[in-house]
């Protein structure tokens, strides 16, 4: 049984900047990565990359598009082995059980982005069946109200012939652009939600 992840612990693990040249080689060999916009990473501060969600390799994809070390948000079925829960925590990735409103994970995530890290999550919550972007979870927009942070949103498009995948960072949507009031809650998150997801098919469709 995987040991449980360490929830107070807040280190930045340096295993993809050791294994990024090798994930370089693996992504333009066997996949020909073509990375595009990944000057809009180049921000100081925490902030938040949104991006949909196609195969298991999509935090390798998005972790060769900067030298800034990721932080990502991931299943907790898969720290269930003891090999993969080491090999996740390394690679900065942390648990959250879906579908229940994990507030351990959320709360983590958001203490993330106020030290400054930059978080990594899909929004969608899950992997599309199809590789198209599908409807938005509103855990992304309560991440970004409570920290009041800019939101980068990716599109990962892989060709099923060819294997050839597509990653594309767009300009950083401003906290400002989502619409968030001191009032509002359930009904700004969703449709903040919605905005971002929408920005992401844009980037999605334009990589078709």
């Amino acid at each position: 049984m995987a040991k449980d992840f360490d929830f107070s612990d807040f280190k930045n693990y340096n295993m993809m900047n050791v294994i990024r040249p090798l994930c370089n080689a693996i992504g333009k060999v066997k996949y020909k990565v073509e990375i595009i916009g990944s000057e809009n990473l180049d921000r100081p501060g925490g902030y938040i990359i949104a991006s949909n969600h196609v195969s298991a390799l999509d935090p390798m994809f998005i972790g060769m598009s900067s030298k800034r070390l990721f932080h990502y948000i991931a299943k907790k079925e898969l720290f269930e082995n003891p090999v993969m829960n080491v090999a996740m925590k390394h690679m900065n990735a942390f648990p959250v059980i879906r579908g229940v409103g994990d507030m351990k994970a959320v709360n983590y995530a958001i203490e993330l982005v106020k030290r400054g890290e930059v978080l990594v999550i899909f929004p969608e919550g899950t992997r599309s069946p199809d590789g198209s972007p599908k409807e938005a979870k509103s855990g992304v927009a309560y991440i970004a109200r409570t920290t009041e942070s800019d939101v980068v949103p990716c599109a990962i498009h892989i060709d099923k012939e060819t294997s050839k995948a597509i990653v594309k960072f767009g300009k950083a949507i401003k906290y400002a652009e989502l619409g968030m009031t001191v009032g509002g809650r359930s009904k700004e998150n969703k449709q903040a939600a919605a905005y971002i997801m929408d920005e992401i098919k844009k980037l999605w469709e334009e990589c078709e």
